[in-house]
C-alpha cells in the first residue's frame, strides 16, 4: 500500500512538471474586448495552425493584406515567440508572429500650421493617427503625455509639440501664422435666384434587407430624375469588424466619400457624432459585382484575399463630420468640423491625408469671417479640386441664402473669396446639406440633400433639380470624369449617374 502511495506521488509530480513545461511553451491570454493592431511594413506569414513545435500551414501574408483591419481577442507563447489570432476586415484569419505588428509607435503628422485667431486652441492631439503598446496594440490618442494639450491660436510663432507613451515618443511642430487679417472677406455677388422646398430630416427607409442583422442584398437601384439617372455600383460591407470598440469597429454609417483615380474613399463612423472616423478605399475596378463585397467577412478565405487586398482601411483618425471628404492626386482632404456648430468662430481644421497609407500628413486651420469681424462663415461642406484650392458652401440661415466660396492656399495661408450666392433656402424646413461637389469642366455645383441633388451655376444661379423617392440619406456626392456619384446609407451604397 506503501508503494502504491509512494508511485501515486511520483506520477502526481510528474504530471505537475509535465503540465508546467507545457503551460511555458502555450502560455495563452485572451481578451473578452478585440485588440485593435497596427500592422508594420514588413512581411509576416499568415498560419492556419499554431501547434507545439511552431506555426503551420501559411495562408496568406501581412504584406498582402497590409491595408486591412487587423483584430485580436487571443495571443499564445510558442517557443519564446508570442502570436495571435487575427481577424482581419472582419473576416477569421490565423495566426501572425507579434513581430508583424507596430510595437512602441506614435505616428503624428508632423507639420501642423494655424490660422491667427484669439478664440481658438488647437488640441494636439487631433495630430495623432495612431499610437501602439508593446505588443503592437493600439491605444487611445486620450492616453498619449503631450508637452502641451492644446496650442492658443494667438501665440504667434513655432511650437515643438513632444509625444510620449511609454517608450514611444513622436515630434510634431505647430507653427501659428501672424498675419491678423487672413480669412477676412467683404460679400458683394449678387444673389442669384434660387428654390424653396423641403423634405424630410430623419430617413425612413433602407437599402430593402438592411436591419439589425445587416442582411445583404439582392436588388439594385436606379434613381431617374432632372437628367441623373443613378444607377448602383456596388453595395459595400456594412463594417469591416467585429465587436464595438471604438478603435476597431469599421462603420456602419457613412459620413462622406470621394472618388479619385479609380478608387472610391468612403469616411466610416461607429457613430454619426463622433469626431474620429475611418476611411475605407476600395479599388473600383477590383470590385466583382454589385453583391460579393457586402458578404466580405464570410466569404471563403481565397476568395476573401483576392477581394481584401485591394480594399485599404485607415487608423482611427480626426475628421470631423467627415462629410467633406474630396481627393486630389495624392491626397485626400477633409475639414474636420463640428457639424453641431452653425456660426462658430472656431478655426476649421485642414486634413491633408497621404492615398497611400491612410494617415494624416499635414494639417492647417482656417478661417472665413467679414470685414467687421463680428460674423464668421463656418463651412460645413467643401470639395478641393486641386492641392492648393477648395470650393465652399456656407448656408447663411439669417440671411436666407447659400453662400459659395473659393479658397486658395498661398504658402500656408488660405484666402477665401466668395464666387457666388443662392437666394432662398433650397429646404425651407431646414433639413441639411448632405453632400457638395464641383464640375470643373463646366464650373458647375452639385449640392445634395436628402432626396434631392441640385445643380448650381458657379454664380449661384440655380440650373437644375433632381427630386428622388428613396427615404434614404444622401451621405456625400462627388464627380469623376463624366460621372456623378453618390453614397447612400442603410445599407452604404454606391451609385454613379453620366453628367454633361
Amino acid at each position: 500500500m506503501k508503494n502504491k502511495k509512494v508511485g501515486f506521488v511520483f506520477l502526481s509530480f510528474l504530471t505537475i512538471v509535465f503540465l508546467f513545461c507545457y503551460s511555458k511553451k502555450t502560455y495563452a491570454k485572451s481578451y473578452s474586448d478585440y485588440q485593435t493592431k497596427i500592422v508594420n511594413n514588413h512581411k509576416f506569414n499568415i498560419y492556419r495552425f499554431l501547434t507545439k513545435s511552431g506555426p503551420k500551414s501559411v495562408m496568406s501574408n501581412t504584406k498582402t493584406l497590409h491595408y486591412g483591419n487587423y483584430q485580436s481577442k487571443l495571443m499564445r507563447k510558442n517557443h519564446h515567440q508570442r502570436y495571435w489570432y487575427v481577424l482581419i476586415d472582419g473576416h477569421n484569419a490565423g495566426w501572425v508572429n507579434e513581430k508583424a505588428f507596430q510595437r512602441n509607435k506614435i505616428s503624428v503628422a508632423k507639420n501642423v500650421s494655424l490660422v491667427y485667431n484669439p478664440v481658438y486652441n488647437f488640441p494636439v492631439r487631433d495630430a495623432i493617427n495612431y499610437v501602439t503598446d508593446k505588443h503592437g496594440t493600439s491605444v487611445s490618442a486620450n492616453k498619449v503625455k503631450a508637452s502641451q494639450l492644446s496650442v492658443s491660436s494667438k501665440d504667434i510663432g513655432e511650437h515643438n509639440i513632444k509625444y510620449s507613451y511609454d517608450k514611444a515618443h513622436a515630434y510634431s511642430t505647430v507653427v501659428v501664422r501672424k498675419d491678423q487679417n487672413e480669412g477676412i472677406v467683404k460679400p458683394k455677388i449678387k444673389a442669384q435666384p434660387g428654390k424653396s422646398t423641403s423634405t424630410w430630416k430623419h430617413h425612413f427607409k433602407s437599402s430593402g434587407n438592411w436591419g439589425k442583422s445587416y442582411a445583404p442584398e439582392t436588388k439594385s437601384h436606379v434613381l431617374i430624375s432632372g437628367g441623373l439617372k443613378l444607377r448602383t455600383v456596388f453595395y459595400q460591407p456594412a463594417t469591416l469588424s467585429q465587436g464595438n470598440t471604438l478603435r476597431g469597429t469599421v462603420g456602419p454609417t457613412p459620413e462622406g466619400m470621394t472618388i479619385s483615380n479609380g478608387r472610391v474613399y468612403i469616411s466610416m463612423y461607429l457613430d454619426p457624432n463622433l469626431q474620429h472616423a475611418k476611411v475605407v478605399s476600395y479599388k473600383l475596378n477590383k470590385v466583382p459585382n454589385k453583391y460579393d463585397l457586402q458578404k466580405l467577412p464570410w466569404l471563403p478565405w481565397n476568395k476573401f484575399v483576392s477581394f481584401a487586398k485591394y480594399i485599404k482601411v485607415s487608423p482611427l483618425i480626426k475628421m470631423g463630420h467627415g462629410q467633406s471628404l474630396s481627393s486630389t492626386k495624392k491626397y485626400l482632404y477633409v475639414i474636420a468640423n463640428d457639424h453641431l456648430l452653425k456660426n462658430s468662430f472656431n478655426s476649421e481644421e485642414i486634413i491633408q491625408i497621404k492615398k497611400s497609407n491612410l494617415q494624416i500628413k499635414k494639417i492647417w486651420t482656417f478661417r472665413i469671417w467679414n470685414i467687421s469681424k463680428k460674423y464668421s462663415y463656418y463651412i460645413h461642406n467643401a470639395v478641393f479640386v486641386n492641392d492648393h484650392e477648395f470650393y465652399a458652401v456656407f448656408h447663411n440661415s439669417t440671411r436666407h441664402k447659400f453662400q459659395y466660396w473659393r479658397v486658395v492656399r498661398h504658402g500656408n495661408k488660405w484666402i477665401p473669396k466668395e464666387v457666388g450666392v443662392t437666394q432662398g433656402e433650397f429646404m425651407k424646413n431646414n433639413s441639411p446639406v448632405q453632400g457638395f461637389t464641383y464640375n470643373t469642366s463646366n464650373q458647375q455645383f452639385y449640392l445634395a440633400f436628402n432626396d434631392y441633388i441640385f445643380r448650381i451655376a458657379r454664380n449661384g444661379r440655380l440650373l437644375n433639380t433632381s427630386h428622388f423617392h428613396t427615404g434614404r440619406e444622401f451621405e456625400g456626392i462627388s464627380i469623376d470624369k463624366n460621372k456623378l456619384y453618390a453614397e447612400l446609407a442603410e445599407r452604404p451604397e454606391l451609385m454613379a449617374s453620366l453628367i454633361k
